[in-house]
């Protein structure tokens, strides 16, 4: 029973380093495609379903970022091409 519980622990901590490579993979993709100004009040929140959330501590921040999203989503698609969208929400970072 141990050994089974191990190969779950291990596959699972295998899984958490790929997503983590992939993440700041696609944060330096993030970065590159935004402006100075974006980047002070826009950051990658987290991958979900498919998705890109970011969060924005600032209303114009926001639609700076929401005109810059396409561009965006297809410099991450080239690649990720398992990302379907970008996605941003107002409110305070995590």
């Amino acid at each position: 029973m141990a050994t089974h519980i191990k190969s779950i622990i291990e596959e699972f901590l295998k899984e958490k380093k790929a997503e983590a490579k992939s993440t700041g993979k696609i944060e330096r993709i993030v970065e590159e495609n935004l402006g100075e100004n974006l980047k002070k009040h826009v950051r990658l929140q987290r991958i979900y379903k498919k998705n890109l959330i970011f969060c924005s501590d600032s209303s114009s921040a926001s639609y700076e970022f929401r005109l810059r999203r396409e561009g965006l989503l297809k410099a991450v698609k080239k690649e990720f091409p398992d990302i379907e969208g970008v996605k941003i929400k107002i409110g305070d970072y995590d």
